[in-house]
């Protein structure tokens, strides 16, 4: 195991570029946080993590009232002594400004973000991770209300990375949940796609 505790925090951002092409399973498959808590790791949510999932492979649930809270409560469970995933949503980037196309509201959300993140990068240990992600975009200056681009950013850091720079794209989100499951040597559930990167974030 590499990393001892992962915080992969989900925020909806609006991201340049075209659309990467989608990539589906042929057949339901079990998510990876199942495997996760079935091998005894942590699978701890935060926001709408564990409504989206029906519960399913979470072992701690937590509500959020905004993403300033929900960014609150992730610092104060990287105080914690845990060993598994923290995986966090932060709604209202998505929700609040990315569908009301509201590019006011949005960038100071990103700022509140930004004060936030502050906070929690500090507290991570040697062996934790960060994960920032994103599972669709919703630019708050396009027109409509509806998502609009496909492709989402990767941003990894560890206090024990020794090198920075830019990952070649990939060909899908799910590298995300290999790199995870890689990480804690759990088996990636039947049905699902996506190859760990795990060895590319030294």
């Amino acid at each position: 195991m590499k990393h001892s505790k992962i915080a992969a925090l989900l925020c909806v951002l609006a991201m340049a570029g075209a659309g990467a092409p989608s990539v589906w399973a042929e057949e339901p498959s079990t998510p990876v946080v199942n495997a996760l808590k079935d091998a005894g790791y942590d699978v701890i949510s935060v926001g709408k993590i564990n409504d989206i999932f029906v519960g399913e492979g979470i072992t701690e649930s937590n509500h959020s009232d905004s993403s300033v809270h929900g960014m609150q409560q992730t610092i104060d469970i990287a105080k914690r002594d845990f060993k598994g995933l923290c995986f966090t949503n932060l709604v209202d980037f998505d929700a609040l400004w990315g569908h009301r196309r509201n590019p006011v509201g949005y960038g100071e959300e990103i700022e509140k973000f930004d004060k936030k993140l502050g906070e929690l990068l500090p507290l991570l240990r040697e062996d934790d991770l960060l994960i920032l992600t994103a599972d669709h975009g919703n630019d708050p200056t396009f027109k409509g209300t509806d998502h609009t681009k496909e492709r989402v950013p990767f941003l990894a850091y560890s206090p024990s990375m020794k090198t920075s720079g830019k990952i070649d794209d990939q060909n899908c989100f799910a590298v995300i949940g290999a790199t995870i499951a890689d990480n804690f040597g759990a088996a990636m559930p039947k049905g699902t796609i996506g190859t760990s990167i795990l060895n590319k974030l030294d």
